[in-house]
């Protein structure tokens, strides 16, 4: 019996590298800050994104930061991102997209606000925000991509003018998609006073923590709710189809090992 047990876990120890690599996950982050505003400024958007770019650094992500972008350089950046994702000649694949900075809703549509941007009429104005739906289309490209996408981006309307855009509306993720919002749909987001918006914050907290994205965007929800009394209370929608860590737990891919 024990030669037999023996032979057994050889084997096991033999095909263990096979099955343990079968489960690697690569993991590509594309980590945005828009701060220098000309007209609303905001405090810590570029300091979110240089932390939680290094956050997701000491957990293995290969992470992309950018920083100030005006339109044509979002547009082109974010391109540029999934096509070094798509290239990848890896079976599993996570991909984190982080956007610290104003957006705002037009007609239940969002946008992100890009640096640089002057107008005279709303078309205008549309022709030069970045649509969301554009990075869903990217993220459509790449199949058996599982995608998270955070937006601390439901600020203040920086613009005025007449223009009503009560934070962001809600959308649909898509299919492989947890879309994380600072706040509700609808509600305005703090920027924070301690060096990081509200949001970021508690993020920055939990995100290197072994657990579920779902487990880890409820501590940070927990954490905003009590540090605002409730007024700001964060948000997901969610259509992964399976578990998903940003920081899988030691041994999460190793198999069940059968106790004799």
């Amino acid at each position: 019996m024990f030669k037999l047990v023996s032979v057994f876990l050889l084997v096991l120890i033999r095909c263990f590298p096979v099955m343990a690599s079968e489960y690697q996950v690569e993991r590509f982050a594309l980590v945005i800050g828009n701060q220098a505003y000309a007209a609303a400024p905001l405090k810590h958007a570029e300091n979110d994104a240089r932390q939680i770019a290094s956050a997701l650094e000491s957990i293995d992500f290969q992470v992309t930061t950018l920083l100030n972008l005006d339109k044509s350089s979002l547009t082109r950046d974010v391109s540029v991102f999934f096509k070094q994702v798509q290239e990848s000649n890896s079976p599993a694949k996570l991909v984190l997209f982080f956007y610290a900075g104003h957006a705002m809703q037009i007609n239940q549509a969002n946008y992100l606000i890009p640096i640089g941007l002057a107008f005279e009429t709303q078309e205008q104005l549309l022709n030069n925000l970045y649509d969301l739906s554009e990075l869903f289309a990217h993220m459509h490209s790449n199949k058996d991509v599982q995608h998270v996408v955070i937006l601390d981006a439901c600020r203040n309307n920086p613009f005025g003018q007449g223009i009503k855009s009560p934070g962001l509306a809600s959308i649909k993720a898509p299919t492989g998609t947890i879309i994380a919002y600072a706040t509700e749909p609808g509600g305005i987001a703090s920027d924070g006073r301690d060096g990081n918006g509200i949001y970021t914050k508690h993020l920055l907290k939990h995100i290197e923590q072994n657990m579920t994205v779902e487990a880890l965007f409820k501590k940070v929800r927990k954490g905003v709710a009590r540090e605002t009394h409730n007024r700001q209370i964060p948000w997901e929608h969610s259509s992964l189809v399976g578990q998903v860590y940003l920081n899988p737990p030691p041994n999460l891919d190793l198999p069940d090992i059968v106790v004799f």
